[in-house]
């Protein structure tokens, strides 16, 4: 004790120094980093090398674009036209050709669509397109806009 009644400590060592948990075990925060690291690569490759969704199939359109000129709703095969192909002329222009077709050839009757080849973005269909007696073939090629496939060019003298 000192003169004032305090408890005399020794000089020579001083207090242990306070030490954190991942300064006494430095293996620990080798592998908090080792996770980090392996999550955030994980996470990068599962986004990068994830394969895009298949494009939806070209066929139900193609169908939809049949069932129309055997029905003679023109205007609904209108709206299947690419936004390319309504710029070539308005939906009034694309029925009077149909229904000049349908004045001169019969309307269609039967129409059947059978895929020819399709990538991501294009594909070609054939129509076998009866109208009176007679059966025709021809292409229609449908291009993806957005998330579906329109109409982009089609056989004139069978549609």
């Amino acid at each position: 004790m000192n003169t004032r009644g305090d408890v005399h400590r020794d000089r020579a060592t001083p207090p242990a120094p306070h030490r954190s948990l991942l300064t006494r075990s430095p293996w620990l925060l080798g592998i908090l980093a080792g996770v980090s690291l392996s999550t955030i690569i994980f996470i990068t490759l599962v986004t990068l090398y994830t394969p895009a969704a298949a494009p939806p199939s070209p066929e139900p359109t193609a169908a939809a674009f049949c069932a129309d000129l055997v029905t003679q709703h023109y205007d609904a095969a209108y709206m299947l036209l690419s936004s390319a192909q309504q710029a070539q002329g308005t939906e009034s222009q694309f029925t009077a050709s149909q229904r000049e077709l349908d004045t001169l050839q019969g309307p269609v009757s039967h129409c059947a669509a059978t895929a020819s080849s399709a990538s991501a973005t294009q594909a070609t269909v054939t129509l076998r397109i009866t109208r009176g007696a007679k059966t025709t073939s021809g292409a229609l090629t449908l291009v993806l806009q957005g998330s579906s496939w329109r109409v982009d060019r089609y056989d004139t003298s069978v549609i």
